[in-house]
């Protein structure tokens, strides 16, 4: 009986040692513009209760970065924990020496750790112990490798559902149990919203592992297009919209877009009920970012163009540029009982910030070529600031940035401008003029750092981005403004929006 009873203690003292490490999870939104948030209280029609509870229970970072304005470059950095241009990976159609839009497995050559393998949070996240999962959009490679070699599979994921939409790869079914790889289609009716699916397959691999450390990685398809089904019923329960600078097929389009982002905040809340249900969030590390801005939208050449329905106020800008409203992206954090409630970080946060925590979290050591820090003590109240031994660089082909401190950089042929971006982050008054030295200095930094990227994956003015224009330019005469820019939120006082910023190059 004694040994019965020791057997029993050594058992029990077993499973609690198994699960002492924390879960983290991370939340991925797709071309989910800054507007988009209902906590951020910028658009009364924004409806995401569940997610605004998160923030409000965790904290709320205001100046939330992603590591470039577009989606595959800003997951491949996420993955690897690096500014994706600093392994080659400079936008979607890069070629980092694995093929056309594949992370790649080894640094290439001409980057610093050229020949070495390059490891995804996964990959570290599994050497740490942990169980690791997937589901929704892979974006890093092909969907289903018969090689496996650049699927999530093949790049450190146990247990996966991968596919944007309803038809996708799994080695998991629903209700928690492995199955052999395979493709999947149909469903029932309840299950024909692709956010919906893919929060169901992010519960069934919580379920399954309720008593392992776990890593999930959850990169939710929306609110990028294609838009919602009009059959879909969270477009149909959505109040139709009526913006006064929107035409009828405008405000079908926010609707749709709307729409999905409730349905996204929905399949977001019953994650976390499966993690109340089975006593882990109290365990949980959550972490959410969107991936860039929202993309342009109407102009005076189109009624939609590429417009999600998703908005970017009071941000100047859009998808696939470094102005604010292309890489400013909802960011939050949550974890009952160890993150302080109700907190608000201004200071710059970005989502390689997130791997280095989890990282850390899970017990290993952030590797020295990381861009990111531990959020763990900033967030926990053990410190009162973020502290970085680096600026935030971005490289992409509309054009350069960094922000460093307050400051943020931002430079396309010959316009150099300088922002005090936590004072303006609408980017409203250029200041290089008055601060010509700090110009100087931020622009050295920035040289420096491009100076250490490969060739291919360097700003080159005559290539992609040469005919686009910046939004410093201003709007075009016939567009009419969106009446929410006039809004003075917290102090700046009501501007027209785009207020046009001309200057020549930096001194």
């Amino acid at each position: 009986m004694k040994n019965y009873q020791c057997v029993c203690l050594l058992l029990l003292s077993l499973t609690l040692t198994a699960s002492a490490e924390p879960n983290i999870i991370i939340i991925y939104s797709d071309d989910h513009g800054y507007t988009d948030l209902g906590i951020h209280g910028i658009d009364g029609n924004v409806d995401t209760p569940n997610m605004d509870a998160l923030a409000t229970g965790g904290t709320l970072m205001k100046a939330g970065y992603s590591s470039a304005p577009q989606c595959r470059p800003s997951r491949c950095g996420l993955m690897a924990g690096r500014i994706q241009n600093e392994f080659g990976f400079a936008d979607n159609k890069a070629d980092a020496g694995a093929g056309v839009g594949n992370l790649p497995r080894v640094y290439p050559a001409g980057t610093d750790m050229a020949g070495k393998p390059l490891l995804t949070i996964a990959d570290r996240m599994k050497k740490l112990g942990y169980v690791t999962g997937f589901s929704g959009k892979w974006h890093c490679g092909p969907n289903d490798d018969p090689n496996m070699k650049f699927d999530p599979r093949g790049r450190g994921f146990d247990e996966y559902w991968v596919g944007p939409m309803t038809a996708g790869s799994t080695n998991l079914d629903l209700e928690g149990n492995l199955v052999p790889h395979q493709k999947k289609s149909k469903w029932p009716p309840e299950l024909q919203n692709r956010v919906i699916l893919q929060g169901k397959f992010a519960e069934a691999f919580v379920k399954r592992n309720k008593n392992k450390p776990f890593f999930l990685y959850f990169p939710i398809f929306g609110p990028h297009v294609p838009m919602i089904a009009k059959t879909d019923p969270y477009y149909s329960n959505f109040p139709k919209q009526n913006y006064p600078h929107y035409n009828d097929e405008q405000d079908d389009v926010r609707r749709q877009g709307l729409a999905l982002l409730k349905a996204m905040d929905d399949a977001v809340g019953s994650l976390v009920q499966t993690l109340r249900k089975h006593g882990l969030e109290e365990n949980t590390l959550i972490l959410f970012a969107g991936d860039n801005g929202a993309p342009g939208k109407q102009t005076h050449n189109s009624e939609i163009g590429s417009w999600n329905g998703s908005n970017n106020v009071p941000l100047r800008g859009v998808k696939g540029w470094l102005h604010e409203g292309g890489i400013r992206v909802p960011m939050f954090a949550y974890w009952k009982g160890k993150i302080l409630p109700g907190q608000v970080i201004n200071e710059m946060v970005t989502t390689l910030d997130f791997t280095a925590t989890a990282v850390a979290l899970g017990g290993g050591e952030i590797p020295a070529e990381f861009d990111g820090v531990n959020l763990m003590p900033r967030l926990t109240g053990g410190v009162a600031s973020i502290t970085r031994s680096q600026p935030m660089y971005w490289d992409f082909y509309t054009g350069q940035a960094i922000r460093m401190g307050d400051w943020k950089l931002w430079r396309k042929d010959d316009t150099t401008v300088l922002f005090n971006i936590a004072n303006d982050p609408a980017e409203l008054t250029n200041l290089i003029y008055q601060q010509p030295e700090r110009a100087i200095e931020m622009g050295n930094k920035l040289d420096a750092w491009v100076d250490t990227l490969p060739a291919t994956a360097r700003y080159n003015p005559a290539g992609r981005g040469r005919r686009m224009i910046s939004s410093l330019g201003g709007a075009p005469a016939d567009v009419k403004p969106d009446p929410r820019y006039l809004i003075p939120y917290d102090n700046p006082t009501a501007t027209p929006y785009p207020a046009a910023v001309l200057s020549p190059a930096a001194p």
